[in-house]
């Protein structure tokens, strides 16, 4: 407003300040009690949800069953790679490349194969299953199967191989140890600690100082064999053979010939009682051929004849 259309201060003297050309005083409202003062923003116009347009994928049958069909139809389709072997035939084939395109750019060549620990396994089948050749890259042997192949062996009971740079791949070898030969008909099969029978193109040494067993399934109770002779080292030490009669129990034959039947059942105690009896009466050591032992608490001596043979595993 114009300062001309306003009384002066001083001019007022006690009368209110008049603007004649106001048309009207802004009129301010007062609020109600108990409500908060209306701000500007709040006049603003409320604008509405915004609307998305379309529908996620998910909700999309079309597409949806696209992806299903999709994903459905490469995991069926990797099955039946993985199924038929394709996979692991590609694999192999990448892996055979890699070890080529190694061994063409390395100068580590094969020049030795260093064995440690064979007495019996042949040169010939241990070579096959290294599957190696003088001048072969060192670093393009598949060291894993190698060992696997060595494990094959009727022999081997574990095998490591390693590399030796510049020129040398070594072999650790643990045989089996036999421990027995299992006379089955007129064949003659070595047979270790767990009772797996081990074919051998020829007899280890001391093959002759060999437990010799006979009967079916022998070898399956060779263990609990080997354990029940633990009880009476006396015993074991004269051994020379043993027979499984019937898939329920052994029959024992000494060096001199004795037979003792043991009982399908509590044969540890059976065996105990007759070294007691063999200590106060030397019952292993005369003229006796048999030694039955088969009934609780009741042992049985039968003589033996003059033209008898000497017993052994049929």
């Amino acid at each position: 407003m114009g300062r001309h259309l306003v009384v002066a201060a001083h001019d007022l003297d006690g009368r209110t300040r008049e603007a004649p050309l106001v048309s009207a005083a802004r009129k301010t409202t007062t609020p109600k009690a108990g409500t908060a003062p209306r701000r500007d923003y709040d006049r603003r116009k409320k604008r509405g949800p915004i609307r998305k347009t379309g529908r996620p994928f998910w909700k999309q049958p079309v597409l949806l069953g696209a992806i299903v069909l999709l994903l459905g139809c490469g995991g069926g389709g990797g099955w039946w790679a993985w199924r038929e072997g394709w996979l692991v035939e590609a694999q192999d084939r990448f892996d055979a490349i890699s070890r080529s395109v190694v061994g063409a750019i390395t100068p580590f060549k094969l020049a030795d194969v260093t064995v440690e620990g064979r007495d019996y396994v042949e040169r010939s089948d241990l070579l096959a299953a290294l599957n190696v050749s003088r001048g072969d890259s060192l670093l393009g042997i598949d060291l894993q199967a190698s060992r696997k192949r060595l494990e094959a062996i009727d022999w081997v009971e574990w095998a490591t191989v390693e590399r030796r740079l510049p020129d040398t791949l070594y072999v650790t070898l643990k045989e089996r140890r036999a421990v027995a030969i299992w006379q089955n008909g007129t064949e003659y099969t070595l047979i270790d600690a767990n009772g797996r029978t081990v074919r051998a193109s020829r007899m280890p040494p001391g093959a002759a100082t060999l437990l010799l067993l006979g009967g079916p399934g022998a070898p399956d109770h060779v263990g609990d064999l080997l354990l029940l002779l633990t009880y009476e080292p006396t015993v074991a030490q004269q051994l020379r053979a043993a027979v499984w009669v019937g898939q329920r129990r052994w029959n024992l034959i000494l060096n001199n010939g004795v037979e003792i039947w043991l009982p399908e059942e509590d044969a540890v105690a059976a065996l105990q009682h007759l070294a007691k009896l063999d200590g106060q009466h030397k019952l292993l050591s005369r003229e006796f051929g048999v030694v039955d032992l088969r009934l609780p608490d009741k042992l049985y001596l039968r003589k033996r004849n003059p033209g008898d043979a000497t017993p052994g595993p049929a």
